[in-house]
């Protein structure tokens, strides 16, 4: 199951970070909408809970990173809207959602 996991969000991390990249306008478009922004949060939310199950320091991190993120969108999602717009175009927050997909390829347990 570890690895049925891991492959999930690895994949939805590639595939988002692509949707960022290739649709920007869409993106943004879909992402203005704090119902979306809030059901992304609660979906973070319910990809986090698996983590809990097994011990080590990359579902700990993992747990934290994808808790934290879903809270914020759940929780304040129109905060969440205004700090993604200000801080840099969707291409590149694309482009970050890739290196994260990387980076628990490479980490991987």
């Amino acid at each position: 199951m570890e690895t049925v996991y891991f492959w999930v969000v690895v994949g939805l991390l590639l595939v988002s970070g692509i949707w960022h990249i290739a649709a920007p306008g869409l993106t943004e478009r879909w992402m203005s909408n704090a119902r979306v922004v809030r059901a992304v949060g609660a979906l973070l939310l319910v990809l986090a809970l698996p983590s809990l199950v097994w011990r080590g320091w990359y579902f700990w991190t993992l747990f934290s990173g994808l808790t934290a993120s879903g809270l914020w969108r759940l929780c304040f999602p129109q905060s969440s809207i205004r700090a993604q717009r200000r801080s840099y175009p969707c291409w590149v927050h694309g482009c970050l959602l890739l290196a994260g997909a990387v980076l628990l390829w490479a980490l991987r347990p």
